[in-house]
């Protein structure tokens, strides 16, 4: 699992899956250039990816569209603090697996990306 955002909340359920699931988890917060956040992807093939748009707004659009041009399988979740119906209507045709409003309960969104992963892993191995 890959996740791409500098949000002490999300860092600390990273923490939670790695100690409680043993869930691989690498984090991603030195930069919001698309390039090298589409090339971070790239070099470490996740199975599951969190993307946290206020760490990549304006670019979100663009930067989801070009992961899911390369790895269209690949199952992304979204996560804003933008509750604005057009952002939901720009994001929700590009194939995302889930949509998070900021704040979210923490225990939940680590079952659900414990879930969305163990179903990613048994997808690859069939």
């Amino acid at each position: 699992m890959l996740m791409i955002t500098n949000d002490l909340q999300l860092k600390n359920i990273s923490k939670t899956l790695l100690e409680e699931y043993g869930e691989e988890l690498l984090i991603y917060n030195k930069s919001s250039k698309p390039l090298e956040i589409v090339g971070r992807i790239l070099e470490n093939n996740p199975v599951l990816l969190v993307l946290d748009d206020d760490m990549l707004s304006p670019d979100t659009v663009d930067i989801i569209s070009n992961i899911k041009k390369l790895k269209k399988d690949l199952k992304i979740v979204f996560v804003t603090s933008n509750s604005s119906i057009e952002l939901g209507k720009e994001i929700s045709p590009l194939g995302i697996s889930y949509y998070a409003i900021k704040p979210f309960d923490s225990e939940e969104f680590i079952e659900l990306l414990n879930s969305l992963t163990k179903n990613s892993l048994k997808l690859n191995t069939n």
